[in-house]
């Protein structure tokens, strides 16, 4: 992966800013994708990455305020789903290289869950990707994003305080209609930003209806490293739940415009809650610079 793309501007074919900035956030997210066989496969449903998440949160947060430290258990305490499920996935990250192990010297039996930067290069390249595209559309003053490289307190902050949106997503999980639908299946949130860059590419202001495109399945899937029939039988059964509408002998489909609607909305709650974190991740900073000398090192555990 090449884990230095950023939030380039696009020889974009959109026709407004919103549209540009929405288009050049789905193309970052899938251009870290591509060809990321391993990476597709590990993070492909929303439960792995908020899962790898959780663990930084708790990781930080130990580091920072003093909180326990990650372990297995503990997250199977904190995140829905099968215990085992999760033990398999942290075992799989430890295979890649993203998770390594520390044993507690008063208790072996004890093993504390550590996320090594390949993992931490991959979340600051995420988490920057979000909040460009947050000041983009304005919903975050300009500075933030470029801050996560600068300012490695910053970063700390940010990850500590992510739980936020990790919280904001369990909480709403569902309520979101057809990115909902597309999140719960393999692959299926990168098959939606597609369809969703594809939208903003074609689609004109003011223009009703639904403007439709090609998609090319078998790209998709050899670029995700899914099967032909995996994408097709997503794409067939999204048009079956109303999301899109197919012209099968032209190969075009298109976005409903309650399916537009939706991912909207999704996106515009997604990046304030990136927006927010930012803020607060700032505020703790302020906060810490203002604080006597000898309180800024109170609860502060090095790794």
């Amino acid at each position: 992966m090449d884990l230095q793309e950023s939030f380039e501007a696009l020889d974009s074919r959109a026709p407004d800013t919103y549209a540009q900035a929405v288009e050049a956030y789905c193309d970052g997210i899938l251009r870290l994708h591509w060809n990321e066989r391993l990476i597709n496969k590990i993070f492909g449903r929303a439960l792995q990455s908020h899962a790898a998440g959780r663990l930084v949160v708790q990781h930080y947060q130990w580091q920072l305020r003093g909180a326990p430290r990650p372990t297995l258990a503990l997250l199977q305490r904190r995140m829905p789903g099968g215990g085992r499920t999760l033990a398999t996935f942290f075992a799989v990250l430890r295979l890649a290289g993203m998770v390594a192990v520390d044993i507690d010297p008063g208790d072996r039996r004890v093993r504390y869950l550590v996320p090594t930067p390949r993992l931490l290069d991959g979340l600051r390249t995420w988490v920057r990707h979000h909040l460009h595209c947050a000041e983009a559309l304005g919903a975050l003053p300009p500075g933030h994003a470029q801050r996560l490289d600068s300012d490695t307190d910053y970063f700390t902050a940010f990850l500590a305080g992510a739980d936020h949106i990790l919280d904001r997503l369990a909480e709403t999980r569902g309520r979101f209609g057809g990115w909902d639908w597309f999140d719960q299946r393999d692959g299926g949130g990168r098959i939606a930003m597609l369809l969703l860059r594809e939208h903003c590419r074609v689609h004109r202001p003011g223009e009703e209806g639904s403007t439709p495109f090609p998609l090319r399945a078998s790209e998709l899937a050899q670029r995700l490293g899914f099967s032909h029939s995996h994408v097709r039988n997503l794409v067939n059964e999204a048009t079956a739940q109303g999301h899109l509408t197919q012209d099968a002998p032209r190969g075009l489909v298109a976005l409903t415009p309650r399916f537009q609607a939706e991912l909207q909305i999704w996106l515009q709650h997604l990046l304030g809650w990136f927006a927010e974190t930012a803020a607060m991740a700032q505020h703790h900073l302020q906060a810490r610079s203002q604080a006597p000398t000898h309180n800024k090192a109170a609860g502060v555990h090095n790794p």
